[in-house]
């Protein structure tokens, strides 16, 4: 019986983790600066598709201004999660926004009970 009650509890970090990736790109988080920076752990980093690398201080205000939240908004494929410790979800799927495909992957930690922040993402281009 202990399995499937860790199995659920598993299947539940995942789709929090999930969630909270929708949400980081939904054009209305992504437009307003203070609410995706609820998203990003102090310690976030990235290595962007464009093959620019970002950290914290000063990503939300940058992606807020460049978001039009009336805009085409990010087409998501395969959004998948892994459990890589308690606390700690992989997240990965391919997106295409304004005709660029990337691949994907961000890593989330659970700061509480349903609350998670992504701490590190990295956007690969990916072949048509």
């Amino acid at each position: 019986m202990s399995l499937i009650i860790e199995q659920v509890a598993a299947d539940r970090q995942v789709a929090e983790a999930i969630a909270a990736e929708y949400e980081s790109l939904s054009l209305a988080c992504r437009a307003d600066a203070a609410r995706l920076e609820r998203l990003l752990a102090p310690d976030f980093h990235e290595f962007g598709a464009s093959g620019g690398e970002i950290g914290y201080e000063g990503t939300a205000e940058l992606v807020a201004e460049s978001t039009d939240p009336d805009g085409e908004p990010i087409k998501v494929e395969r959004m998948r999660g892994q459990l890589l410790a308690d606390g700690l979800v992989m997240v990965k799927y391919t997106s295409e926004n304004h005709s660029r495909r990337a691949h994907r992957t961000s890593l989330w930690r659970r700061l509480g009970p349903g609350r998670w922040q992504v701490f590190h993402h990295q956007g690969t281009i990916a072949a048509r």
